[in-house]
């Protein structure tokens, strides 16, 4: 079965990879991991790590030009920017991949040119955007900020940024920001939205899970939750592939099966760096990309059925990366 992961931050590895010297990482370390998943289409990420913090638009043009170089030599990386790029990905020995920001603090220097800045993301085949990642920036507040913002939600810089990104229809993405920033969003937006990352937090009790109300206002957008295999957001005392699961069940059950995916924030392979930012642990039954079609066998004997693991998988995620 294909699957879509609307997550991932496999960039930053190939980014540390290729400055230490090493040739074709994504072909010949992701690639065969991904194809094992099942992995038709993901959206991979531009993310400054907190001990760049202070040079983040240096950081942000540096991996990419990592990326780039990766990818020129790859024979498995299909770029997408628009409906005609996406492929089928398994009979061309291919991955679909659409450049993300995760995070636009980089941009902060800049605010005065935003639509030239944008336009130049735009040609370079960005598609996406997350406003903050553990921060609070010029544009929005977000969850995991050390210091509370004085006057949380988006900015008028935020609502320009938006603005920006839906007049090139790119996805713009709620997760990682607080409940005010996410709730200006939501009224501030003409488009789906996306929680590219996120569980339920009746489930679990977390800043970056999303309430029922956000649940219901994605959905009433046509937007979609991709759920999160991080263990810290599944459940911290026990995070296992049953309790992910059990976030499905709920968010399904209270928004409907078509506003569901998946975007599992997989960061098996990121273990080896030191980002300072402290984060560990595992789901158990959900470690790494290779567990995902003993996911969906999993999903099957809890009462989903193959319409609805399809849907799951591929085609609601589709839909809303295909709106345009």
């Amino acid at each position: 079965m294909k699957v879509v992961d609307l997550h991932s931050d496999l960039f930053t590895d190939i980014a540390w990879r290729k400055k230490h010297g090493e040739m074709h990482v994504f072909d010949r370390l992701h690639y065969p991991r991904l194809k094992a998943g099942g992995i038709d289409t993901m959206i991979c990420v531009l993310w400054v790590e907190p001990q760049f913090r202070e040079q983040p638009l240096e950081r942000v043009r540096e991996i990419y030009k990592y990326v780039m170089d990766d990818f020129a030599q790859s024979k498995h990386v299909n770029l997408c920017k628009a409906d005609t790029d996406f492929i089928e990905a398994r009979l061309a020995d291919k991955i679909n991949i659409i450049i993300g920001l995760e995070g636009i603090t980089f941009l902060e220097t800049d605010k005065m040119q935003l639509m030239e800045r944008f336009d130049e993301m735009e040609e370079k085949g960005i598609d996406h955007m997350i406003l903050v990642w553990n921060e609070t920036n010029a544009f929005a507040s977000g969850t995991g900020a050390p210091v509370p913002p004085r006057t949380p939600g988006l900015t008028k810089w935020g609502k320009e940024a938006v603005r920006e990104a839906e007049r090139l229809n790119w996805l713009v993405d709620v997760s990682h920001l607080d409940e005010k920033s996410f709730w200006d969003l939501y009224y501030h937006s003409e488009e789906p939205l996306i929680a590219s990352h996120s569980n339920a937090r009746a489930i679990c009790d977390h800043e970056r899970n999303l309430t029922d109300e956000q649940l219901e206002a994605i959905a009433s957008k046509r937007g979609i939750v991709g759920l999160n295999a991080y263990w810290e957001f599944i459940d911290p005392k026990n995070p296992t592939v049953d309790r992910f699961i059990d976030h499905a069940i709920y968010i399904a059950d209270r928004i409907g099966i078509d506003s569901l995916g998946f975007g599992f924030d997989f960061l098996d392979y990121l273990a080896p760096y030191d980002f300072g930012d402290g984060s560990v642990g595992t789901t158990r039954g959900l470690e790494d990309v290779t567990m995902i079609p003993a996911l969906l066998e999993r999903m099957a004997k809890r009462g989903f059925t193959d319409d609805e693991i399809e849907a799951i998988s591929y085609s609601n995620a589709m839909r809303v990366i295909k709106r345009k």
